[in-house]
């Protein structure tokens, strides 16, 4: 329970919406269960009225009923609008509170993940944390008090009824969900497992769908994901079995108390020391009180899904940035050098991509990077974007990359990373986000400097085509010149490229590389290439 309290610390500032939303829940189970129980006395009083021929005051009980039937309706209604609105924002700032723990994780740390694994933590199982707040602990608060108010409300009239009706209110909502709980915990917890699986499989089927089509294992990947639907059937299965076993004890649990309290408070009628009304009205209200009893098996049956959906998401809130931020952040540098020294990286231990590197960058130079897969070239790149933890020394200006926060350090660089990522939208907003304040002549020229400029004029919307899911709409030479125009945009004083011409074709390349020569002049360049007319560029090379 712990870790489901803990979970909503990151929508702390819904907490009042929350706890209206469990007040709002006791009054009206309080309100339903005083309206079964005013309206039992009133009839049976009437009656015993009736039958003596005595005068009774039926305004006041009359009046009673109607004020707790609007507050029972209004009350729901409010309590529906309220519990609801609290879940949609606490998931909303769930939502916000994991990207950001996710962020400082890229790439180092996310990159162990598949990408289906983790879009389905960020999103499936945020909003399985819905649940928490809706379905477990609002209930669990709103029946355990109103159980409570229940039977210090009867021990006002009879004592020995009162704990009567407490031993089987406990039953059904303590022993009864405790079994339950049993009964789920194995099923919910496989079954956000292997539906986090099935997502998982189902994503990568989809992204790699033409690979699949070309190597003739799409039947294959069909049976996959068969099995896992199967799996995840049969776990539900369970749950069901559980829910249902929780419904027939609930209901056995009510008849029972109310046999109780009828042969216990018919008992006190008999020997006088209860009004014969009173034991309608507490035959009633133990009934309705069990609305509050039937709240728990339902809320613990969903407390393993819930906790394993906590868990997915704990894994990789709590996991330790690849890179620790100074306490204190050092001065941003004017200088833009770049120095390192005896420079060591690891992605696995045992596996060095970089062993004593180093290399001087001087300020407004161009350096190349040339070798062969695998060599570092990329790591060097992400070591001085501060993605990677490191040993020996990396400076810019002569600072300390260390002493530098990640973003001051990244304000002074813009980068074409060996993968870039296209978004789902048009060709103008992908490359705005490196500076959604530029004018639009700047937007042109850095367009036409990624050689762009001609293949856009021939679409017909422009600017404002749109690229597809992480760029399918456009081929692989046009989605790197995209994220070039972007990194140009940025127009920091470092200028990181990584295979900035790959996928295109010669007369192109030609065409990026003049372009490129003129705009990149003053700035400190780091390319890694291993296309011979990419060295037109720099001034150095460097060979892995």
């Amino acid at each position: 329970m712990r870790e489901l309290i803990g979970i909503l610390s990151g929508a702390r500032r819904q907490w009042p919406w929350m706890a209206a939303g469990i007040a709002l829940s006791i009054v009206v189970i309080a309100a339903n269960c005083l309206l079964m129980a005013v309206s039992g006395w009133f009839i049976a009083s009437m009656a015993v009225a009736g039958s003596a021929g005595i005068t009774f005051n039926y305004f006041m009980p009359s009046a009673a009923l109607r004020g707790l039937a609007i507050l029972r309706t209004v009350g729901r209604y409010a309590e529906r609008l309220v519990t609801h609105e609290a879940a949609l924002r606490v998931v909303a700032d769930l939502r916000v509170w994991l990207f950001r723990r996710l962020e400082p994780l890229a790439p180092a740390v996310l990159e162990r993940y598949a990408g289906g694994d983790v879009a389905g933590r960020l999103r499936a199982d945020v909003d399985a944390v819905e649940v928490v707040y809706l379905r477990i602990l609002a209930p669990l608060a709103a029946g355990c008090f109103t159980i409570l108010l229940g039977v210090a409300f009867i021990a006002c009239w009879s004592m020995t009824t009162a704990l009567i009706l407490l031993v089987f209110l406990a039953t059904a909502g303590v022993a009864l969900p405790l079994a339950t709980h049993r009964m789920a915990a194995g099923p919910g917890e496989k079954s956000v497992e292997l539906a986090a699986e099935l997502r998982r499989e189902v994503t990568e089927g989809l992204q790699g769908m033409e690979e699949l089509i070309l190597l003739g294992a799409m039947e294959r990947q069909a049976q996959e994901v068969n099995q896992l639907s199967d799996r995840l059937i049969r776990e539900q299965r369970l749950l069901s079995r559980a829910s249902g076993f929780s419904a027939a004890g609930s209901v056995a649990c009510s008849g029972l108390a109310l046999a109780a309290v009828l042969i216990c408070a018919g008992q006190e009628v008999a020997s006088a020391e209860i009004d014969p009304p009173l034991l309608v009205m507490m035959l009633l209200f133990s009934a309705a009180l069990f609305e509050a009893a039937a709240l728990l098996p339902a809320a613990l049956q969903q407390f393993p899904a819930a906790r394993e959906a906590v868990r997915r998401i704990r894994v990789l809130a709590d996991a330790p940035p690849p890179v620790l931020e100074p306490e204190v952040p050092g001065k941003t540098p004017g200088l833009h050098g770049i120095t390192f020294q005896h420079v060591t990286c690891s992605y696995n231990p045992g596996a060095m991509a970089l062993k004593d590197f180093d290399l001087e960058l001087p300020s407004g130079s161009c350096t190349a990077l040339v070798g062969p897969s695998g060599s570092g070239k990329s790591t060097v790149m992400e070591i001085l974007l501060r993605f990677r933890e490191h040993g020996g020394i990396v400076t810019v200006g002569g600072t300390d990359i260390r002493t530098m926060s990640g973003d001051d350090l990244r304000s002074l660089v813009s980068a074409l990373p060996q993968r870039p990522h296209l978004f789902n939208s048009s060709i103008r907003e992908n490359i705005l986000l490196a500076r959604p304040e530029a004018l639009e002549d700047e937007l042109l020229q850095a367009v036409a400097d990624a050689g762009l400029a001609g293949w856009i004029a021939r679409l017909p919307h422009g600017l404002d085509t749109l690229v597809g899911e992480e760029g399918s709409a456009v081929s692989g030479g046009e989605a790197r010149r995209i994220a070039l125009a972007r990194a140009l945009l940025k127009d920091a004083p470092i200028m990181l490229l990584d295979e900035p011409t790959e996928g295109l074709d010669s007369v192109t390349e030609k065409e990026v590389v003049i372009r490129l020569k003129e705009r990149l002049k003053g700035k400190t360049v780091l390319l890694a290439t291993h296309r011979p007319a990419c060295l037109a560029l720099a001034e150095r090379v460097v060979y892995f």
